[in-house]
């Protein structure tokens, strides 16, 4: 089995004409990778403390778990949707605009549901909450794809484990705010932070380096300028439009391994709170298992660029998924509160180590000419496995009283995506008749 049949050239080629490269020893991708990651600790920690406050809400409305946490899968497939219009967005202009508009509206998201006194409250607030998700990866991930080459894998898995810090950090602060003043106080104080820390955070951001006269890290030098200028010439038929993308077998294998990831990544992270609390775990004690999870998550990323520089994409990604199926299975046959805290990490080492070369693939296998909307496009996928695992998790309790069997069958969906990642191959492009 090849799993180093990705290049890990992944040089951006959208221009023909090469920037002269400036002396400035601090690189401003860099900026950008810490921005960014702050966006993402607080939407996404913010967006995973849902499992804090699915129970408080179901109890004092009498609602179904399903039915509350439908509002949450809602969310996810819109935001899937949305991604699509965002990842267009930040092609055109970039990534700073968009970013803050969405979460002027996130914002406005938590401030509605604080106010929820019906079940259509709560969705409705949680669909306008989703803008802000979905500017949130898809453009931030596009972003970084192009600012980075060599350490691409790196950048983006620094980037990415914003999400793992915001479990550390926000289902914690959430459930102390819940048990001192209430779910009301806890969403106005997070409506807050959306518009205090994201919207100034979303600042630095340029869509690419050529837009201030940069080369993409790992271009830097002047005999790389020059490489980079060939390769421009001669590798060009390698940037692939949205359109010729989805024609392809490869495009298709990314969006069913999307789907799968999603609803595992969601069936396990936004009911571990409840699945731990049936077993007489404390809520508060409960919810930092997720900080476990979200440790192990940022770990796992930094060590996911070192393998992915050695070994590729593909088989990082196969590694990681083995580490996630042997959590997902252990699961099921965990009850004490040391057991939960080992068990989140393993999961979250797993799932975490994974995202980065997911992402990277995307410009490995389609290049950075359309790489916002290509990225929406599998965004879609993701949401739609969100939704699913989200929904699929409290189902499968109202009609079981237990949330055994969806870990059971997290672990048996996320066998099926190893086997996805074995069957990717780098799609060829037709030559253009002439």
């Amino acid at each position: 089995m090849n799993f180093n049949s990705l290049s890990q050239d992944n040089s951006y080629t959208g221009e023909n004409t090469v920037p002269r490269p400036k002396t400035n020893r601090f690189f401003y991708g860099w900026i950008i990778v810490i921005a960014t990651t702050l966006i993402m600790t607080l939407v996404y920690g913010a967006n995973f403390s849902f499992s804090v406050f699915l129970k408080p809400l179901a109890e004092e409305f009498g609602w179904t778990r399903a039915s509350t946490s439908g509002a949450f899968a809602i969310s996810l497939w819109t935001s899937g949707l949305l991604a699509i219009l965002m990842g267009a967005l930040t092609d055109r202009y970039g990534p700073r605009i968009i970013i803050a508009a969405a979460s002027f509206l996130g914002g406005l998201g938590y401030l509605l549901l604080s106010r929820t006194n019906a079940l259509w409250h709560l969705y409705a607030g949680f669909i306008i909450v989703s803008v802000n998700t979905s500017a949130t990866w898809t453009p931030i991930t596009a972003t970084v794809s192009r600012w980075f080459t060599k350490k691409r894998v790196l950048a983006l898995g620094i980037v990415t484990a914003g999400i793992g810090l915001g479990q550390m950090l926000m289902p914690p602060l959430a459930a102390y705010l819940i048990e001192a003043d209430g779910w009301r106080t806890a969403y106005i104080v997070l409506a807050i932070m959306t518009w205090v820390i994201v919207i100034p955070a979303a600042m630095p951001a340029r869509r690419s380096p050529q837009d201030i006269g940069l080369l993409p890290e790992g271009a830097g030098s002047k005999s790389n300028v020059i490489k980079q200028d060939e390769q421009i010439r001669t590798t060009e038929t390698a940037e692939w439009s949205s359109r010729e993308a989805v024609r392809t077998s490869t495009f298709w294998l990314l969006v069913a391994l999307n789907v799968v990831l999603a609803a595992t990544l969601f069936m396990a992270s936004i009911h571990i709170v409840a699945y731990a609390t049936d077993f007489g775990i404390a809520a508060t004690s409960a919810a930092a298992i997720l900080a476990f999870m979200g440790g192990a998550n940022i770990l796992s990323k930094i060590i996911a660029g070192a393998i992915a520089a050695r070994y590729g994409s593909k088989f990082t990604m196969f590694f990681f998924l083995v580490c996630e199926i042997i959590a997902l299975f252990a699961f099921t046959i965990t009850r004490d509160y040391w057991m939960f805290c080992i068990v989140a990490a393993l999961f979250g080492f797993g799932f975490g180590g994974g995202a980065p070369p997911l992402v990277s693939m995307v410009a490995e296998f389609f290049g950075l000419r359309s790489v916002g909307v290509i990225m929406g496009l599998l965004g879609v996928g993701w949401a739609a496995g969100c939704a699913l695992g989200t929904f699929m998790g409290d189902y499968i309790f109202d009609i079981s009283g237990s949330y055994i069997v969806a870990f059971l069958a997290g672990g048996v969906l996320t066998i099926i995506a190893t086997i996805f990642v074995l069957l990717l191959r780098t799609p060829e492009k037709p030559r253009k008749a002439y």
